[in-house]
């Protein structure tokens, strides 16, 4: 009878069912777990094949070594190739030692137990609370500084960047700048000036005890270069290097200067 026919649904119109969530499986960070591993056969010394721990190059190749491997080779020549290390004071590559432990904790974030948060988001099919594991240190202050509506880490601070960035291209200092909560300037700030010194900030993050507080304006330049321009510390201008501010972001702390 027609009352019992069933409607016709054209094909275009007929609704899918849902695709059924597959389990996670032991693969399903296998990607980013073999990226990880790439990475890291990366950072291994050239001489102990070890993790590099306050990695150095000679200067004279490519080849990277952790500090205590090379104290004998410094001035002389690589322990691998023999090309001569014409560097004679070596200085430790800040840049790749923050990446070497931030490497460690992604390590972690996947791997251990303990830290791995994106696997019981898996395995439970469920958000999990991150603080139980996140990445500790920089990341774990960044959170909390902004759930505390404290000021952001650049707060107070002007940066000028002075001469090329090959290492750390500008426009990413530019936009690191800008989400730190700092500014930066257009013309190189003069030490000299009453108008520089007499700019009425604090930078909030610097330890409180240091005249670094003080410090409201940082000439910034590429240490991974040959260039050194001239050294500046008078007042509330400072020089230093970008490895310094990277640092800075990585660690979410205006970290001390050399003197």
């Amino acid at each position: 009878m027609q009352g019992n026919r069933q409607p016709r649904v054209r094909s275009g119109n007929q609704p899918h069912p849902a695709p059924a969530m597959k389990p996670a499986g032991r693969g399903a960070w296998a990607h980013s777990r073999a990226a990880l591993d790439r990475l890291e056969k990366l950072l291994r010394c050239s001489r102990c094949t070890n993790i590099l721990r306050e990695p150095v190059c000679l200067g004279g190749c490519e080849h990277i070594f952790c500090s205590n491997c090379v104290s004998d080779c410094i001035g002389s020549e690589c322990p691998v190739c023999y090309t001569p290390a014409w560097i004679q004071d070596v200085k430790i590559n800040r840049q790749l030692d923050s990446m070497i432990q931030l490497c460690s904790k992604l390590q972690n974030l996947l791997h251990d137990t303990d830290l791995s948060g994106v696997k019981a988001c898996l395995q439970s099919k469920e958000c999990e609370q991150e603080e139980k594991y996140e990445i500790p240190e920089g990341p774990q202050k960044s959170r909390l500084n902004r759930e505390q509506l404290l000021p952001k880490l650049f707060d107070g601070c002007y940066f000028y960047l002075g001469g090329t960035f090959k290492h750390h291209p500008k426009d990413n200092l530019i936009k690191l700048v800008a989400a730190g909560g700092g500014q930066i300037l257009i013309r190189k700030p003069k030490p000299d000036s009453d108008v520089t010194q007499s700019i009425n900030t604090v930078a909030y993050h610097a330890k409180p005890d240091s005249d670094q507080r003080f410090c409201t304006q940082y000439i910034i330049y590429e240490d991974l270069s040959n260039h050194r321009p001239e050294r500046v510390r008078q007042g509330k201008v400072w020089m230093a290097p970008s490895s310094w501010f990277i640092d800075c972001v990585m660690s979410f702390e205006l970290l001390p200067l050399d003197n």
